[in-house]
């Protein structure tokens, strides 16, 4: 009965924690040794997609966690046929009052092979020793996908790059999972960096 007990508490306990764990991580980082310490203080939020509707849903997403008092939303003031001039782009964005620009692109998508072990349920030295039953599960491969995104700060003034992340969303279910989770985890990373005020 305790073990029945402690068994069902181990798995309320499993999941809850796999409730709290998110999917997407930061795998790596750069900052410019040479630019001075900066916190910015108004951010445009650009998301480089030929999906017009992805790119203002992304760029809708960081406004709305950074907060509309810090950041604007890049197509506001960035229409996608002006994306690749760069004076008039830099001009537009400086005219909104920003000085910092935050820049998410797709890097890449990879899958990659990983061996489940067997689960086991029950314990082999339970009261009647080997014969107490067992549930077994055997291991199997499955294949993981893996999507990598780009984060990346700019100094508008200087058009200069101060600061770079990639990212790994694993298994999202569509390009909203993978939207929500980057934008929250790159904004916690450039809070942590000082680049952006505390939340």
């Amino acid at each position: 009965m305790a073990t029945r007990a402690l068994r069902r508490s181990a798995l309320v306990l499993l999941a809850a924690l796999a409730l709290g764990c998110s999917s997407t991580r930061i795998v790596a980082t750069w900052s410019d040794p040479e630019s001075a310490p900066v916190q910015f203080r108004k951010v445009v939020g650009v998301a480089l997609s030929g999906d017009t509707t992805l790119r203002r849903i992304a760029e809708d997403e960081f406004v709305r966690v950074v907060g509309p008092a810090l950041a604007i939303a890049g197509y506001r003031v960035l229409p996608d046929e002006e994306m690749r001039d760069r004076e008039r782009a830099q001009a537009r964005v400086e005219a909104a009052g920003a000085d910092g620009a935050v820049v998410y692109r797709l890097a890449g998508v990879e899958t990659r092979e990983r061996w489940v072990p067997p689960t086991t349920y029950g314990h082999a030295w339970g009261y009647w020793g080997w014969a107490a039953p067992m549930v077994y599960e055997p291991g199997y491969l499955t294949t993981d996908r893996y999507v990598q995104i780009e984060t990346t700060v700019y100094d508008v003034a200087s058009a200069r790059l101060v600061w770079a992340a990639r990212s790994e969303t694993l298994n999202p279910d569509d390009a909203h999972d993978v939207i929500d989770e980057v934008v929250r985890a790159s904004v916690d990373a450039l809070r942590e960096a000082g680049l952006l005020p505390p939340e």
